[in-house]
């Protein structure tokens, strides 16, 4: 590894930088963005962090191209696709009233479903009456209250905001998530536990700069992975990473939809009564690098699409 730096207008710029050969060809990836400043400590926190395996694994995504599209079955693209211009068709046609009734409903079952995931314990028709009528259930705790409001605000910030993937965007939606909540914001400084995970979540001293390497692995893949594959892994890996105190897994599912909004793929409720098959299919990936995209993504993504395929035929095709 070594340190290259960039005059660009006269400032200064450092990059981490590796240099990788594959018989006669030798090609340099930058592996972090440093500073303008030659920050020593922070170099060596990023030397550590590009471990043997996580090197091996950028040489093989730069001298070995797979189309890992085919983690999506064909099968199941073109239903998605068709569901894409069916849904398009659907909100160009709509006035303004139906189509906010028609994502109430759709709200009412993804709030209380994410929640519920994490314990939320409103009932469905609680969540309808809170969200819908503006009616507080009796015997409910304020956090709970606030779960459920948080989400169906946030949804709708993001469907009306087309915000970019980045730490900023990130954070801001933890933020409006854990509002009343939590009051701890911005990214962990201090190392959590996952109970009954089978992965430790990353160090706090790293997190920022795994989120970073996270989305500059979005930026580059999204032009060329299907989106539902690509926000299906990049579910996995910000679970992985689980940057937040609390609050990860409502983020996570946030973020899942907030990508298949800029794809045009309709949103989607992951069941909690599927909460099993769901905490299964992240898992079947835990053994895989930050940049790496295996085999092991497959469950996942058929997870996903599944769900897409059967929140449209459930909620978003009854209407219209």
């Amino acid at each position: 590894m070594f340190v290259e730096k960039k005059v660009i207008n006269g400032k200064e710029y450092y990059y981490l930088k590796q240099s990788f050969r594959a018989g006669k060809k030798v090609k340099t990836k930058t592996l972090a963005y440093i500073g303008d400043k030659k920050d020593n400590y922070k170099i060596r926190i990023l030397k550590r962090k590009f471990n043997r395996q996580m090197l091996d694994n950028i040489k093989k995504e730069l001298f070995e191209i797979k189309d890992w599209n085919v983690l999506l079955s064909s099968e199941d693209n073109e239903k998605i696709e068709e569901i894409k211009k069916q849904f398009s068709l659907k909100l160009k046609k709509m006035d303004d009233r139906t189509k906010k009734d028609m994502f109430d409903d759709f709200l009412t079952y993804f709030v209380y479903n994410t929640n519920a995931i994490e314990g939320n314990t409103l009932t469905l028709k609680e969540t309808d009456l809170l969200l819908n009528k503006g009616l507080t259930p009796q015997g409910r705790t304020l956090r709970e209250i606030n779960d459920h409001l948080n989400s169906r605000d946030v949804f709708y910030y993001l469907y009306n905001n087309n915000l970019p993937i980045t730490n900023e965007t990130i954070i801001l939606i933890h933020d409006k998530l854990m509002n009343n909540i939590d009051e701890r914001k911005g990214y962990r400084l201090s190392d959590v536990r996952v109970i009954g995970a089978n992965f430790k979540s990353t160090p706090f001293q790293y997190v920022k700069i795994d989120m970073s390497l996270l989305i500059k692995w979005y930026n580059k893949n999204k032009k060329t992975l299907n989106p539902v594959i690509l926000a299906s892994i990049f579910h996995h890996k910000f679970e992985r990473i689980h940057p937040f105190y609390d609050g990860n897994g409502r983020t996570g599912r946030m973020l899942l939809n907030l990508m298949l909004f800029k794809s045009n793929i309709v949103p989607i409720v992951l069941s909690n009564k599927q909460r099993k098959k769901y905490y299964e299919s992240l898992s079947s990936a835990d053994k895989t690098g930050l940049l790496e995209i295996t085999e092991d993504f497959k469950p996942l993504v058929k997870f996903i699409s599944t769900q897409i395929l059967k929140t449209w035929n459930t909620i978003f095709k009854q209407w219209g």
